[in-house]
């Protein structure tokens, strides 16, 4: 009865922390977005502009300078107080988590299985949460961002197109550029919420296929291998395993500046694991938890946890300063599991 108590005020907490979470992105989003139109503005200021640029746009553009710079100051305070507060999330969390250590040591448990349940379904649910984030982070950094930049320059353009037609007409070609963008980043997105060529080709093909595309720009080389007989699995093992991968060589090209990347995938007749190795920077794993990234891009770990977890399935972590580091994960198979 205590540690369900706990159990359930430990969810609060982190679901708390998970709305913190979002507020200290979305602040980030929009303190980037206001840095973008100030830069925009600031352009039109510029001396080499003054030949063809009218006075009364450039006391206009200060003037919005002015109103975007404050706005940026008071956004800055509201999330030095939201990191703030997710510290404390971080804190209450800890502590409490050692209280129901004590307290499973102290009391006995008659009903295991249903306490078992009730954390299968928090994870489960935190996982979902998770992955929506993940979509809504997406958005915001491509889709979201870009849309706003175009509904500041086409104000812009309309306040321009009658005195400076020649800036209006080069502000249109970035915007129509930028649409080009959009609509690549909106097909990219769709592509990573249910990979179509997974369904026809197979797990390995669509692994390889997705690989192809992270080193696409030539600056590092990702070696995939399969070991053992290939076998059919259910989809949502598949497309899991996908994701851990997905993410693992993701995490080590945008975050360890990795070069090189190997990844494994072998099949066993008891189970399928992967292993994701690269010759990045590495971190260390002892702060993991206690590290929050300004972009909400370290909780990608936490989410390939839970989702081997979901898949009653191990995964290790190895990683070092300067050292790369190594991910190996193993999901069960049973013989049913085998026939799709």
């Amino acid at each position: 009865m205590v540690v369900s108590y706990l159990k359930k005020l430990q969810s609060e907490y982190l679901r708390e922390q998970m709305d913190l979470e979002k507020r200290i992105h979305d602040l980030n989003i929009h303190l980037r977005e206001n840095e973008e139109f100030i830069k925009l503005l600031d352009e039109t200021n510029d001396p080499t502009y003054e030949s063809f640029t009218p006075r009364d746009v450039n006391v206009k553009n200060k003037r919005k300078i002015q109103e975007l710079l404050e706005e940026q100051r008071e956004m800055k305070e509201s999330l030095k107080e939201e990191k703030e507060r997710y510290a404390a999330s971080e804190r209450n969390i800890k502590e409490l988590s050692a209280v129901i250590r004590k307290a499973k040591r102290h009391f006995k448990f008659d009903h295991d299985s249903d306490y078992n349940d009730e954390v299968f379904c928090i994870t489960m649910l935190e996982t979902q949460e998770n992955e929506r984030q993940r979509i809504s982070r997406e958005l915001h950094d491509s889709t979201a961002q870009n849309l706003t930049s175009l509904v500041h320059k086409t104000e812009f353009c309309s306040k321009i197109v009658e005195e400076d037609p020649i800036r209006c007409k080069l502000e249109l070609n970035k915007m129509s550029k930028m649409i080009r963008e959009i609509i690549n980043d909106t097909r990219e997105l769709i592509y990573n919420l249910r990979p179509m060529s997974f369904d026809d080709i197979g797990l390995d093909a669509a692994i390889e296929r997705a690989l192809d595309k992270l080193e696409s720009d030539g600056s590092r080389k990702i070696d995939f291998t399969v070991e053992g007989e290939p076998y059919s699995i259910k989809s949502v093992i598949g497309i899991t395993l996908l994701r851990i991968i997905q993410e693992g060589c993701s995490n080590a090209i945008r975050h360890g500046n990795a070069s090189i990347i190997q990844v494994i995938l072998r099949y066993d007749d008891d189970k399928i694991s992967v292993k994701i190795e690269d010759d990045g920077s590495g971190f260390d794993t002892a702060n993991l938890e206690k590290k929050l990234r300004g972009d909400n891009s370290g909780f990608g770990l936490s989410m390939m946890k839970e989702r081997v977890y979901l898949l009653s399935g191990k995964i290790t972590i190895d990683s070092e300063i300067d050292c790369g580091t190594k991910i190996k994960v193993e999901v069960p198979i049973m013989k049913k599991e085998g026939e799709v």
